[in-house]
């Protein structure tokens, strides 16, 4: 009965740290989406300019402009992967976690079987010394 609970409050205790960290990976989301808005927002700057742009407009102009929106590009793509690998490291930590409490169980219940073993062999030596002394007499 103890053990029942014992067992139950280490899963709530795993349900409550697995919750606490998916709600961080969604906070570093949000983050990274905000950014990756703003990244965006300045992309679309970059390209009304780039349209208004009239034929007067030098070639030196327009390569900068495609350079910054590049780089736009760039950053943006980078920040995904980030993301992307935030969001996995988070899950693998997870992941990781579950199996050693899943091992740390395990090796509690071999422990256990492995008292029970011992204290039925230690009955058992008791019991062969209780009849063998009693042939004595």
């Amino acid at each position: 009965m103890a053990e029942d609970l014992d067992q139950n409050q280490k899963i709530m205790s795993l349900g409550c740290e697995g919750h606490l960290l998916l709600r961080k990976v969604d906070m570093l989301e949000v983050i990274h989406k905000v950014a990756l808005e703003a990244e965006k927002m300045e992309i679309g700057v970059l390209k009304q300019k780039l349209d208004q742009l009239d034929s007067d407009a030098t070639e030196r102009e327009v390569t900068n402009l495609n350079k910054k929106l590049q780089e736009q590009d760039n950053r943006q793509w980078k920040m995904k992967m980030g993301l992307l690998y935030t969001v996995k490291s988070e899950m693998a930590k997870i992941q990781i976690k579950d199996l050693q409490n899943e091992v740390s169980e395990m090796e509690n219940k071999l422990k256990i079987q492995e008292n029970v073993i011992s204290q039925k062999l230690i009955n058992e030596n008791i019991q062969v010394g209780e009849s063998s002394g009693a042939n004595i007499d």
